[in-house]
């Protein structure tokens, strides 16, 4: 570990916020010369920003790694696009044993790296972090209010080939707030410098105050993954339990594949397959298989700042013909880290779905477009219990050619993990 520590602070590169190159004061850090370095520090005339950095880098060197944590934190929430603050971040997390976080932020600098001998140092140290935390357990609570839980049509009345039908209250929109509980995890069965063996987990409860809305949900995944020279690339067979409230127990049995691929120092490729095969316990006519492919771009315009955009293409094959349906979509979405700890993403979604059989009674194949937006906001300065709350929210429009599905739903979900 104190081999990668020299390693990775004896890269040269401008990590001062005025652009000077420091390679001398980490050579002398390195060395344990701290006042030579401090004078050199001094000489180049620092910003506020750049004082704070030097100080954590100075309580690293001497191994007091929990306030220079804070310093270094303190930096990228004055400053989000301070490379050299989470590069430190990163790896002085790393060396407090505090591995899941250590993860968290050398995967974004993966995204957002534009140095290749930054991007290696990265790679191993993530290697590392595979071989010293070989498990981990992750706790997670969310509150789910929503406007429409049930998905229910504002409509009254229902068109069919034998006259017009009043819609029953069950299926009209139903507000309601629910909570879900669960746990997730992980099991590296092996790891190397280009792959890894991990076994995932999770098992989860929804329960809402009044209704059929609840459900329980257990899956098990085995993931194998390989680094390439610009990205990775894993495939992941799974198995899904659900039981519903409202007896529309389901098992899934699937596998999913995904490469990811820069394909410039700022852009990436991410492309994803998923089939499955669904069976119902008591709802035969819903059981069959499901594909989905998905393409996205994401362009890192700056550091604290990313733009994705991409294509989605989805088909369900139920043994119920009007339940059959092949659907496009289309989204894009902006995150945005501000100073202050602010972190924001804005997205837009639009896609349609296309179905196979008529619905009965009506003699019309059911046609849909959707619409949706969603926001997401998380605040580093707001911690509850060591941990930080996320608060995410969407409006969806769902209009149909069929009146029950005809609906508008807004819904949040404000949600806190741990690790353990």
């Amino acid at each position: 570990m104190v081999a990668g520590l020299v390693a990775f602070m004896a890269y040269p590169a401008p990590l001062l916020a005025q652009g000077i190159d420091d390679a001398e004061v980490l050579k002398l850090l390195g060395s344990g010369r701290i006042a030579a370095a401090r004078a050199t520090v001094m000489s180049l005339q620092p910003t506020q920003v750049d004082l704070i950095l030097f100080e954590g880098r100075v309580l690293k060197a001497r191994g007091a790694f929990a306030p220079a944590i804070v310093n270094f934190r303190e930096v990228l929430r004055r400053d989000p696009d301070h490379l050299a603050a989470r590069r430190e971040l990163a790896h002085t997390l790393l060396l407090n044993s505090q591995y899941s976080v250590a993860r968290y932020h050398f995967d974004a600098l993966m995204r957002i790296e534009t140095d290749e001998r930054f991007l290696r140092g990265h790679r191993y140290l993530l290697n590392v972090i595979d071989q010293k935390r070989p498990f981990g357990v992750i706790g997670h609570f969310s509150l789910l209010p929503s406007t429409n839980v049930n998905r229910g049509t504002t409509n009254l009345t229902f068109d069919t080939s034998l006259g017009e039908f009043v819609i029953d209250p069950s299926s009209q929109a139903e507000s309601g707030i629910g909570i879900r509980l669960g746990a997730s995890g992980f099991v590296r069965l092996h790891a190397t410098r280009q792959s890894r063996l991990v076994l995932n987990w999770g098992v989860f409860a929804t329960a809402y105050e009044a209704g059929d809305y609840g459900r329980q949900d257990a899956s098990l995944a085995l993931s194998y993954e390989r680094g390439t020279k610009l990205g990775k690339w894993y495939a992941s067979p799974f198995v899904q339990k659900h039981w519903a409230d409202d007896d529309s127990d389901s098992d899934v049995l699937g596998l999913r594949f995904g490469v990811t691929h820069r394909l410039s120092k700022r852009t990436q490729l991410d492309l994803g397959l998923r089939h499955e095969e669904r069976s119902y316990a008591s709802r035969n006519y819903q059981s069959g298989a499901f594909d989905a492919i998905s393409l996205q771009f994401t362009h890192q315009l700056k550091p604290s700042l990313s733009l994705n955009w991409g294509l989605g293409y989805e088909q369900s094959k139920p043994e119920a013909a009007h339940l059959k349906y092949e659907g496009v979509r289309a989204f894009a979405g902006l995150s945005k880290a501000w100073a202050g700890g602010l972190q924001t993403r804005f997205g837009f979604e639009a896609g349609t779905r296309g179905y196979g059989g008529d619905y009965p009674l009506t003699g019309a194949r059911r046609d849909d477009r959707f619409y949706s937006v969603s926001v997401r906001f998380r605040n580093t300065r707001l911690q509850v219990g060591g941990v930080v709350p996320q608060l995410s929210c969407t409006h969806l429009i769902n209009q149909s050619n069929i009146a029950f599905f005809d609906y508008k739903a807004s819904e949040c979900q404000l949600s806190v993990s741990r690790n353990f």
